[in-house]
């Protein structure tokens, strides 16, 4: 027997019970038709009592009481009322665990985009989001800087507005991860951007701007060295070479022929030796290694350069002199200090004419100590005194290797104050003189007590 079955025979006993109870009760007082009246009359009012007592379960729960005196059918409708208002509150208390857990995953997801926009925007690099029709969403600050975006007025535009140029154009129509093209940086025509677009989600694509200005100024700083070097160590070589193969193919009986050819060979190997030997300190000194340091007495330095200029000059005679403020010393690699000195002096040697006034000066400024080195030589124009520290440059070819110089001088120079943290800077006028001084960081100088 089901239980639909169980609860229809219930209810019929109730009214079967409810029947005859009222039947016996009235019988003896009124007729069989006003019985039949009542009948029907408590029967509605049963029942309806029972609709008005489930209707009130259906709002608020019943007390005990009440509940007691339901039929069974009204029973069982109060009870599935009851479980259908614990599953909606189950049912509810589920919605609301799956809300949270949605806006906690929705904040994480959101703190985790934020982050992630965060590190992109210090990256050097512009980084730019494109959508599928190559409008901009989002920019970091690098692309701001590089590219001239700014607020919401750049916002959905085309990225092919930024970069006119039909290259461009054929690259971002074309675009594949592994070809990046070269592109002038729009907000700056003076530096050259490595471009490179990558799909990315729903077609989506993510652009990527690289400064590499300073890598191509390396590049081609050192394809200029390697062209330098090989130009200046071939033309004294070709000098040997020529000697030898005299030597060789005919016999000089002349002595003096002999030793001409000689000292000349003996001179361009002893040009080689000092280009090799001032490559070499170039590269020591750009392997960045810490030198040995230890207190330097400037003057007695700059008192043994004087000597070795003096001789240097030899039938020039030059008038150098020195001029000391203060008696100081420097900490620092006794060697590299000497190079710094010697190179600066003996260039001023080698370009300032016979009887030519050459003064040496150290002295103690609020920026620390100050070597500078002054002549009355042939000068500079002033277009050529931002290049005088790049290797093997030369204002006039043909007087510097007459001199003996190397090109590598002043590149020395420039590199021993970069380790310092020191600097150099140079006037000229052309037929006047030059003056070159050096700035050392006060924290490397210190008074000699007298």
């Amino acid at each position: 027997m089901t239980s639909i079955t169980r609860l229809v025979l219930k209810e019929f006993a109730v009214l079967v019970l409810l029947i005859v109870g009222i039947t016996l009760a009235t019988s003896y007082f009124f007729s069989a038709e006003i019985n039949v009246v009542l009948l029907f009359a408590s029967g509605f009012i049963l029942y309806f009592s029972q609709a008005l007592l489930v209707a009130s379960l259906a709002r608020e729960k019943l007390p005990i009481f009440w509940r007691r005196t339901l039929t069974p059918v009204a029973t069982y409708i109060v009870e599935s009322i009851d479980e259908a208002k614990n599953e909606r509150l189950l049912l509810n208390c589920e919605i609301d665990r799956l809300k949270l857990r949605a806006t906690n995953r929705k904040n994480k997801m959101a703190t985790l985009v934020r982050d992630f926009r965060d590190s992109l925007s210090v990256l050097p690099d512009a980084i730019i989001a494109l959508d599928r029709n190559n409008r901009i969403e989002w920019w970091n600050k690098a692309a701001g800087d590089l590219i001239g975006l700014s607020g919401s007025i750049d916002l959905k535009k085309r990225i092919e507005i930024f970069f006119p140029s039909g290259e461009f154009r054929r690259y971002i129509d074309n675009a594949k991860e592994s070809e990046p093209v070269e592109i002038v940086a729009p907000a700056f025509p003076d530096k050259l951007l490595s471009v490179r677009v990558t799909p990315y989600g729903d077609n989506q694509r993510l652009f990527q701007a690289q400064d590499i200005t300073r890598v191509k100024q390396l590049e081609r700083v050192r394809q200029d060295f390697v062209a330098n070097a090989s130009h200046e160590l071939r033309t004294p070589l070709t000098v040997i070479h020529g000697y030898l193969e005299t030597l060789i193919d005919q016999e000089i009986s002349n002595p003096e022929q002999t030793r001409s050819a000689m000292a000349q060979m003996y001179s361009q190997t002893t040009r080689i030796k000092g280009i090799v030997e001032d490559m070499l300190t170039l590269a020591n000194l750009e392997r960045g290694e810490k030198p040995r340091s230890e207190w330097v007495d400037i003057g007695d330095l700059i008192a043994q350069v004087r000597l070795e200029a003096q001789a240097l000059s030899g039938e020039k005679d030059h008038e150098i002199s020195v001029e000391e403020q203060y008696r100081c010393a420097i900490n620092w690699n006794p060697q590299e200090l000497h190079s710094l000195i010697s190179n600066l002096v003996i260039n001023a040697v080698k370009y300032t004419p016979a009887s030519g006034v050459i003064k040496l000066r150290w002295a103690i400024t609020t920026e620390g100590g100050c070597f500078s080195v002054q002549d009355t030589g042939i000068g500079i124009e002033r277009s050529h005194l931002s290049r005088l520290t790049e290797r093997f440059y030369r204002v006039d070819v043909a007087r510097s290797r007459e001199s003996g110089g190397t090109g590598l001088g002043l590149a020395i120079v420039k590199h021993v104050l970069g380790r310092m943290g020191g600097e150099l800077s140079i006037t000229s006028e052309p037929e006047q003189g030059s003056c070159f001084t050096c700035t050392f960081p006060s924290e490397l100088v210190r008074q000699i007590p007298q």
